[in-house]
């Protein structure tokens, strides 16, 4: 008897009974099974499954009828952002934030260094004298803006290869960054939650979009060619997918370890019976970045107060646009 998912074998299953290994299933006719090493793959046997490719098949499909997030997860082998700058951000919004701890920091990632450097030297900044220290790049840009510049750019570099004809991606970025930049803020004006953690929230909170338009563009044609947005648009996911994309962003950040909070304000952003004061504000800010960006949008249909309150947002958003997108 030999189990066709990990080729273990009756001498082996006989050997660790004491361990509480036995078969799950068995054919004695043709010498095959299940092992209980392998009871995810009993539904596939169950199935017909009798050899190696038609159990990987049935697993495969099985899978994604039951957990298509972590299918998808599993499918696009996406790396992680760097861990550091998670760290970075946990950093600033201390209360001991020091410049130090944050060089030292950027300076374990040789890659996060030679950005922050390019960032520095940037004629954005105006300034004919070279740099090449991290330290004199965060005193050119600023510790905050340098984060978010870093963070901003490793995102845009996670996501590659999505079809232009389904997702125009400049129009995509400028939405999340100027959710991030609202986000940020927000929060500052209203004193409500982490300004870090708003920031990062709006940055990704439509990460899961990208996620089925890399692995299921013909599926997820049918929501783009819809042109809803906002909450229409997950409940239109919802109906088609059996998924929306913030729950499916929620779920990769969970498999990236992001931080709990993160993950629950991405999976609440369009909760429209939100509570919580963080993701009320988060949807606020999507809302801003609709009403700004969009073709339709006519910023001289709003007051003086709306206009006031966006100033500080554009003034981020266009300092942050011109050196990430």
């Amino acid at each position: 008897m030999i189990c066709i998912s990990c080729g273990r074998t009756h001498r082996y299953i006989a050997s660790s009974i004491d361990q509480g290994m036995h078969w799950l299933r068995s054919d004695e006719t043709t010498g095959l099974g299940i092992c209980s090493f392998c009871e995810d793959s009993v539904t596939a046997w169950d199935q017909g499954a009798r050899d190696v490719r038609t159990l990987a098949e049935a697993k495969v499909t099985d899978q994604r009828e039951t957990d298509l997030p972590g299918w998808l997860i599993e499918n696009a082998k996406l790396p992680s952002l760097p861990h550091v700058l998670i760290e970075i951000y946990k950093e600033l919004e201390s209360d001991t934030a020091g410049i130090e701890r944050m060089i030292q920091l950027i300076e374990t990632d040789p890659g996060l260094t030679a950005r922050s450097l390019q960032l520095g030297n940037s004629a954005f900044y105006g300034s004919a004298k070279k740099i090449s220290q991290v330290a004199d790049a965060i005193l050119r840009v600023g510790p905050f803006d340098l984060w978010a510049l870093l963070i901003s750019t490793e995102v845009k570099s996670l996501f590659f290869g999505i079809r232009p004809d389904l997702m125009d991606m400049n129009s995509f970025w400028r939405h999340s960054l100027f959710t991030a930049c609202a986000c940020r803020k927000l929060a500052e004006q209203q004193s409500i939650g982490s300004p870090g953690d708003l920031f990062i929230a709006g940055l990704i909170h439509d990460a899961g979009k990208l996620i089925f338009l890399q692995q299921m563009p013909i599926e997820y044609a049918d929501v783009v060619q819809s042109h809803t947005f906002g909450d229409a648009c997950s409940r239109l996911e919802e109906q088609l997918l059996s998924v929306n994309h913030a729950e499916m962003g929620a779920r990769l950040f969970e498999s990236w370890a992001f931080p709990e909070r993160l993950i629950q304000l991405t999976a609440k952003h369009h909760q429209e019976d939100a509570k919580d004061a963080d993701v009320i504000l988060l949807r606020q800010a999507n809302a801003m970045a609709h009403q700004y960006l969009e073709p339709a949008g006519d910023a001289s249909v709003h007051g003086e107060d709306w206009r006031a309150q966006m100033a500080p947002i554009i003034a981020l958003y266009e300092r942050l646009t011109e050196l990430v997108l």
